[in-house]
């Protein structure tokens, strides 16, 4: 790997950056982040280009094992944290235009949709520490069931019927919202159910039951907060509350249209009643543009990351003969929230894969 990707990773610092300074110089520039994300990486994509280039055989076992990497996300999480407390200060002690307020929300949320993806990729790890700063992490936008969904669920059911998280070529981004949103916390619930069910445990428990803990933690968190700025204030802090759930909201939607984007109209075969044909390469959309690529640590080498679960972000592989998106995330996420556009641009693309492969429409 060469020594500019290797940097390249620490680029996410930026968006946090901006957030604060964006905050402290005010009116327009509180949208710093939001507009930095989606404005000027996609430009930087166009311009820089896309990065087809594998890591060698021969790099891939010390690569993996490089703290390097990981320590990136653990850093990452707590910035994440302080940046919430920060920003629950400063929305109770600071007055905001408007404009303002709508501004930094959409930083904050650029932030933390973010370290929603520093989440996944922690989620994936072995060890019970980067687990729980996965946890964490999902904690502050109120998705902590992800964990178990994604994990357990979208991983086993990808691009099936059974998948929440998985779009149907001609849905839009609207519809899928309400699937995986509302699908992908019901299959939380289930799944947490019938492994508390094989284990003889009790469902209705906060020691064993983790759904019970995902609910209750960021409602414990968001209240505590708020109290403790309303008595230093002396007056109840609305303006923390508003931000915390408005910025969550924005966050895990952000992270579904990803999930609306990765899998469009992808589906496996089924081999017999029950089973489907294992996950390959070609059940996923990728996209190397370089410079997204580098702020979502590789997330859009998406068809690698379903293929190979365990890899670690750093050794994520491209794919030719995977779907390839036509732009980075940043451009397919805005373009995800004008259907006509998207079908008009991915249908096409979707068909003339699908041709390509000689896989039929379903």
């Amino acid at each position: 790997m060469s020594i500019f990707k290797k940097i390249g990773f620490l680029a996410y610092f930026i968006i946090p950056t901006l957030v604060i300074v964006g905050f402290y110089m005010g009116g327009w520039a509180t949208f710093s982040a939001f507009l930095f994300a989606y404005g000027f990486v996609p430009l930087l994509d166009e311009l820089v280009g896309r990065d087809s280039e594998n890591v060698q055989e021969s790099e891939i076992e010390a690569l993996s094992k490089e703290c390097y990497f990981e320590n990136i996300l653990h850093v990452l999480v707590y910035f994440q944290l302080g940046i919430i407390l920060w920003a629950g200060y400063v929305v109770t002690f600071y007055s905001l235009s408007a404009w303002e307020w709508v501004g930094f929300t959409l930083s904050l949320m650029t932030n933390s949709s973010g370290m929603i993806n520093v989440a996944h990729e922690l989620g994936h790890k072995k060890t019970a520490f980067a687990r729980f700063q996965s946890k964490l992490a999902l904690l502050t936008v109120c998705y902590m069931h992800f964990y178990i969904e994604h994990n357990r669920g979208h991983h086993v059911r990808v691009a099936t019927p059974e998948d929440p998280a998985t779009s149907r070529k001609g849905q839009t981004f609207y519809a899928f919202w309400w699937q995986s949103v509302i699908g992908g916390f019901l299959s939380a619930w289930h799944l947490e159910k019938s492994r508390l069910q094989k284990r003889n445990l009790p469902f209705w428990s906060l020691k064993h039951n983790e759904m019970l803990r995902f609910i209750l933690f960021p409602l414990l968190f968001v209240s505590l907060t708020t109290l403790i700025f309303s008595l230093w204030r002396e007056s109840f802090a609305w303006e923390w509350l508003v931000l915390f759930f408005v910025q969550s909201l924005l966050a895990f939607s952000s992270l579904e249209a990803v999930n609306y984007i990765e899998h469009y109209g992808m589906v496996r075969k089924k081999i017999s009643e029950n089973r489907y044909e294992r996950v390959n390469p070609l059940h996923s959309w990728n996209s190397n543009h370089l410079v997204s690529n580098l702020f979502l640590f590789q997330l859009q080498r998406h068809s690698d990351h379903h293929a190979y679960a365990s890899h670690p972000y750093q050794i994520l592989r491209h794919w030719e003969e995977s779907p390839q998106l036509p732009f980075g995330y940043p451009v397919m996420i805005l373009m995800s929230l004008v259907p006509p556009l998207w079908f008009r641009v991915m249908d096409k693309r979707l068909e003339q894969w699908q041709a390509k492969q000689n896989i039929s429409t379903p």
